[in-house]
């Protein structure tokens, strides 16, 4: 057996995610090593460790600790593992469009950063916890959302956006004291969807705990081992890696969306025929916005003009 042999991997890794989930523990070379991966991932797998550290800007020690930190030995096997990741996921990775300029690779950088933050929630998504959480709100009288900070309050409105239009009464609260007084006035009939990407929000968590004391179900959108996945009934977990980069946006978002997404088609599809009328409602009204609509005249100009003087 070669060297080479000895340092492939015996089981196929995913190191794309592997690079995600390690990036906020790394060191600031280490760092830099990953970005000038995840810039170009195939051209890294055609380099030699020299030339990628002298893309990177860090000494070839650093490619190597890099390489270590998430999970390979060497530097040989990193590029193994790249290679096999670009080669079966190449339509999730990258772009036929090849940019030369700052603002496209600026682009690149953070729409890749989008697509494989979604495709590595995929690969972790709770299908069981998606199914409980489509039975109860496609059957549920009501449903109430619960968001707090910049973050999850954007994604609560958001969920109500592709909710109430299903025709199912939504409303969000971002508000700590309207989160507890809506939670409240629920029923056993009702819901509530509450998303935190920390799961640590009191006024969350204590707004899930009172609904759930009054009968209604509850489903949180966060991570495990949490107060507000203690709290809440059914948990969708979504846990992914922040990196200490505030120029960019942060990859939890994109995962959050995807999975509101999901739930939201999940129920229109439950629906059936009650969400399509209710969407077709939706797009006429939208639709005939701006668009004359006809009414009686009352000019009495025209019968003067037939009239006949007296």
């Amino acid at each position: 057996m070669t060297k080479t042999d000895k340092a492939a991997p015996s089981v196929a890794i995913d190191i794309v995610s592997r690079i995600q989930r390690a990036e906020p523990n790394l060191s600031a070379a280490e760092r830099r090593v990953a970005e000038a991966v995840q810039a170009d991932m195939e051209a890294a797998t055609l380099m030699t460790i020299a030339e990628l550290a002298e893309r990177a800007g860090v000494s070839q020690p650093s490619v190597t600790r890099f390489c270590r930190s998430i999970g390979c030995s060497s530097f040989n096997e990193f590029k193994i593992s790249l290679a096999t990741t670009v080669t079966v996921a190449a339509v999730y990775l990258r772009s036929d469009r090849v940019f030369r300029d700052d603002i496209g690779q600026l682009a690149q950088m953070v729409m890749m950063r989008a697509a494989n933050t979604v495709r590595d929630s995929l690969d972790r998504l709770d299908t069981n916890a998606l199914e409980k959480a489509l039975e109860i709100l496609s059957t549920t009288r009501r449903i109430d959302i619960y968001g707090q900070g910049g973050g999850s309050a954007s994604l609560a409105e958001d969920t109500r956006l592709r909710l109430f239009r299903l025709g199912i009464p939504t409303i969000s609260y971002v508000d700590g004291h309207q989160q507890r007084m809506s939670a409240a006035t629920l029923q056993p009939e009702d819901s509530v969807i509450a998303i935190s990407n920390s799961g640590r929000s009191r006024s969350v968590v204590q707004a899930v705990e009172i609904a759930g004391s009054f009968g209604a179900k509850t489903i949180a959108l966060t991570r495990l081992n949490t107060p507000l996945a203690k709290a809440a009934q059914v948990v969708i977990p979504i846990e992914v890696a922040e990196d200490d980069n505030v120029l960019l946006p942060t990859p939890s978002r994109y995962a959050f969306m995807a999975v509101i997404d999901t739930i939201a088609a999940g129920v229109a599809a439950r629906l059936g025929q009650r969400s399509l009328e209710a969407l077709r409602r939706v797009r006429y009204t939208v639709a005939s916005i701006g668009i004359a609509i006809p009414t009686p005249s009352t000019d009495p100009t025209p019968l003067m003009k037939n009239s006949k003087p007296e």
